[in-house]
């Protein structure tokens, strides 16, 4: 399906109109504001999503591009945004639950100074290695760099990108070390991969595909509990590969500023919702290799809890200074 018809199917859709309840609505255009270029995965997201958000809001929803400094000043700029349902923001794990342990001034607190709304979107990585690498497996990767400790390298997307994070976990479970490579973004990652630059990275779903498709690169694992029985079926997680507990999620949620009334926040949260469980804007979503994600605010909340939980240890484990 074309990008230009499948948004107009969206926006024309019986679902884009849902029977909410009608507590709170706008009554001006609602900017939208995103940390990251056009271009990217959570860019497409809100692109798909943005003509299922006018035709349920009944206004104009305006996706305003903030790039830099890891997603921060989007979610700057949410924070500092009057609480009143004009201005809300999607944001990602890493700004919100990584972040914090890599940046010493955000300008802001994720925790308190932003309202968790739902979910959008987990991307799934996968662990791929270049074509003319011996690596067959994932035990294979690990017996290499046990064999010779700080010798097998791994592209990133920079410090604190997904593909980072990864390999920091890798390491963490297999007992090995690896090398980080660090790239300017996840596309010249990949493409250093292709060229066989370094040995293996983790990359989204929508990055790597087409790439292993074309037998340029092989995917060895996926980073989520299940497989990814569409895209890559005979392809194990990390954990049925070995290494125990082995999830990294890399997810896009929605969020307004501290502040924002509870029926404001509630109706956001149901047309947010009722947007992604239709059929058509999750298949616009699957087109890009992201899996849509409905959560209530609480669900939200309590998964970047978890990540920050999770992360901000294992970044300060591995000797990351903040800057």
């Amino acid at each position: 399906m074309q990008r230009r018809s499948l948004l107009a199917g969206l926006a024309g859709s019986s679902l884009a109109r849902p029977a909410l309840s009608q507590a709170w609505t706008p009554t001006r255009p609602v900017r939208l504001v995103l940390g990251f270029p056009p271009g990217g995965a959570s860019d497409a997201a809100v692109r798909i999503l943005q003509p299922v958000l006018q035709a349920s809001l009944g206004q104009p929803v305006v996706i305003d591009n903030r790039p830099g400094a890891g997603g921060n000043l989007g979610a700057l700029e949410v924070a500092r945004a009057a609480p009143d349902g004009s201005t809300i923001g999607s944001a990602n794990m890493g700004t919100l639950a990584v972040n914090p342990a890599l940046v010493r001034n955000m300008g802001f607190d994720p925790a308190t100074d932003l309202l968790p709304v739902s979910m959008l979107f987990n991307a799934v990585n996968v662990l791929v290695v270049p074509a003319n690498r011996p690596f067959r497996s994932v035990a294979d990767i690990v017996a290499a760099a046990k064999a010779r400790p700080e010798t097998i390298s791994y592209g990133t997307g920079g410090v604190g990108s997904p593909g980072h994070l990864c390999g920091i976990l890798f390491d963490h479970i297999a007992g090995t070390k690896t090398v980080p490579v660090p790239y300017r973004g996840g596309g010249p990652q990949m493409l250093a991969l292709v060229a066989g630059e370094h040995d293996f990275g983790f990359s989204p779903m929508g990055t790597v595909l087409t790439h292993v498709q074309a037998g340029t690169i092989r995917a060895l694992g996926v980073a989520t509990r299940t497989r990814a029985t569409t895209d890559l079926p005979s392809v194990p997680t990390m954990i049925e590969a070995g290494l125990p507990d082995f999830e990294v999620l890399n997810w896009d949620g929605i969020v307004v500023p501290r502040g924002t009334p509870a029926p404001i926040r509630a109706r956001l949260a149901e047309v947010v919702r009722a947007a992604l469980v239709d059929p058509a804007l999750a298949a616009g979503f699957r087109q890009r290799g992201l899996d849509a994600w409905p959560t209530t605010p609480e669900g939200m909340a309590a998964q970047l809890a978890a990540d920050a939980a999770k992360w901000q240890p294992l970044i300060r484990a591995a000797g990351i200074e903040p800057s």
